[in-house]
């Protein structure tokens, strides 16, 4: 499981490092055929699946082990942005192409700035690494739980259950996240009216 949240991460950084050095040779017609698949990607049934369960999550309280505790309250946090990011990005997404994710054209709405979309894409960068520095506290945290006592124990599992949860849920958000803020970035600077 820690081999796969450790390659998943891996994957995200490489992604991450690319919304940096966005490809300028891009044609319109490419930038359209990459969100046409992304909007699949969006709509997708794992996509929607993967939403709900980060929307039903709830926190589990605290077991007493500190270094599982303070893992289940970073992933809580990141669970909050997550979800504030897949109300933000479907607004991003019509506001930059002029019609929603579903296919309906709006072309009433300003046009978001670049820095906009920058900013969310560092914020989705940061996100990354913090789903990965907790991906690699996992394992500390899951021998953190062999010390703890019997009556902490059940309760400190709960809490890390929480966590590995989350982390496979945010891996994957996070990585189509990027790829829709890369595109919605390039899409804005091909049509240079930012």
């Amino acid at each position: 499981m820690i081999k796969k949240f450790t390659l998943s991460m891996a994957m995200i950084c490489g992604m991450l490092f690319s919304i940096q050095t966005i490809s300028y040779s891009q044609t319109k017609e490419e930038l359209k055929a990459e969100r046409e698949q992304l909007k699949t990607e969006m709509k997708s049934s794992a996509s929607v699946e993967r939403q709900e369960k980060i929307s039903k999550l709830t926190v589990p309280k605290s077991s007493g082990v500190k270094s599982v505790d303070d893992l289940a309250i970073s992933s809580a946090a990141m669970l909050v942005t997550a979800a504030d990011n897949n109300k933000i990005i479907p607004d991003l997404y019509k506001r930059t192409i002029g019609e929603t994710i579903d296919g309906v054209t709006d072309v009433t709405v300003k046009k978001p700035e670049l820095a906009e979309l920058e900013t969310l894409a560092a914020n989705i960068a940061t996100q990354t690494l913090a789903v990965s520095k907790a991906s690699e506290a996992v394992s500390a945290a899951s021998a953190d739980i062999s010390k703890a006592g019997p009556l902490q124990a059940p309760k400190a599992t709960k809490a890390l259950n929480y966590t590995k949860d989350t982390l496979a849920l945010l891996a994957p958000e996070l990585q189509l996240n990027a790829k829709v803020v890369k595109n919605l970035i390039a899409t804005l600077k091909s049509a240079k009216n930012y």
